[in-house]
């Protein structure tokens, strides 16, 4: 019943009698991320069952294209923007995602990371995982976060699934994981699972409908869809497993603390050029590192990195007032031997001076008081 409802929100395309006699909704989605979307098994996915009643309420036929996303925005670019589908499930829901060639519709829902425990467990604070082994997957924003948390023993794993597959088999005591991964192993081993949602800074998150610019009339529609479909929606994600058996809130990110009120002696400038830099060269800085140089991605968002050595807001602490002439000599020269193991490159020849310089000022501001 629902189903025609929605189908009685837009007009039939009727073709020679037919409202199936328009062009197919191409809608790409990723081949091998269950309980999302999957091009193996009987069953393929939340996501693919989202996208055949998109279609059915368009009055136009699905056809569904696989395509990896783990390249992120380029597989956007060689598939919405390339023309190979009018529609990508499961992009982030966020506005100037890729500036002005991508539109986003929806949200169709919300994702985020989840601590998952053996059945039967819970905990009333994040801080009661200190002393516990906790799986998490290498280079996730969950192992930025664990890396704030004193007293814990990271495991890293490659995949987020391997992470959950330890905890089943008693290698770690939880893990802290991308929700869809939970899931999946609970559902392909059949043992249920405690899975606790984190609600916190960079944990959550909501997905939309990417398409093209040109097609800026199907978003309207699929806006108005997506919007009536939320009790649907819900229920097929409930089919799949996705749940919560509790929830936790954890403000790990300083910044967001010291918001929402957390101690504010946590953070200091690292020196006094810090207090008095422009707003705008800080956030310039921030951008840099975060998105256009790609600092991120082995020192972590927002510099909150997934080790001790990596953590660039522990600079004052570890180099004292040296620490920026320790910044400069790095990011110039590099480093062939670090503590994390990794390479630093050197910057000299690649990023501007005023780039650099406007990354150490925002650093400046991140620096910990211990």
């Amino acid at each position: 019943m629902r189903r025609m409802l929605l189908a009685t929100l837009l007009p039939a395309l009727a073709i020679n009698g037919s409202v199936f006699a328009s062009e197919p909704l191409r809608v790409c989605l990723d081949p091998d991320v269950p309980p999302l979307s999957s091009a193996a098994g009987p069953e393929h996915g939340i996501l693919y069952e989202i996208g055949q009643r998109l279609a059915h309420a368009l009055a136009r036929p699905f056809a569904v294209v696989w395509w990896p996303t783990d390249l992120g925005k380029r597989a956007i670019r060689l598939t919405v923007l390339a023309d190979r589908c009018d529609v990508m499930l499961g992009v982030p829901f966020v506005k100037g995602l890729m500036g002005p060639r991508l539109l986003v519709a929806g949200p169709l829902f919300e994702l985020g990371y989840v601590l998952v425990l053996p059945a039967g467990e819970s905990l009333a604070q994040i801080e009661d995982l200190r002393g516990r082994r906790i799986g998490v997957a290498f280079n996730s924003e969950a192992q930025s976060a664990l890396a704030t948390l004193e007293g814990v023993e990271p495991v890293t794993f490659r995949q987020p699934e391997e992470a959950v597959r330890a905890l089943l088999a008693g290698a770690v005591d939880a893990a802290m994981v991308w929700e869809p991964a939970a899931v999946a192993v609970e559902r392909e081993s059949g043992q249920r699972l405690a899975i606790l949602r984190l609600d916190g800074p960079r944990l959550r998150w909501q997905v939309g409908a990417g398409l093209a610019r040109e097609k800026r009339a199907l978003r309207d529609q699929l806006d108005a869809l997506i919007a009536a479909m939320g009790e649907e929606i819900a229920a097929i994600r409930r089919a799949y497993g996705l749940r919560y058996d509790g929830a936790l809130r954890w403000d790990w990110l300083p910044l967001e603390g010291e918001r929402r009120g957390a101690r504010p002696s946590a953070i200091v400038p690292a020196a006094a050029e810090a207090e008095a830099a422009d707003p705008a060269v800080i956030a310039r800085g921030r951008e840099l590192f975060n998105s256009i140089l790609g600092c991120a991605h082995c020192h972590g968002p927002d510099a909150v990195g997934p080790d001790k050595a990596r953590d660039l807001r522990r600079m004052r602490i570890r180099y004292r007032a040296s620490w920026p002439e320790t910044y400069w000599q790095t990011v110039l020269e590099g480093r062939l031997q670090t503590q994390s193991g990794l390479v630093m490159p050197a910057w000299k020849d690649t990023a501007a001076r005023p780039d650099l310089e406007a990354i150490l000022a925002w650093l400046a501001t991140l620096q910990l008081a211990r």
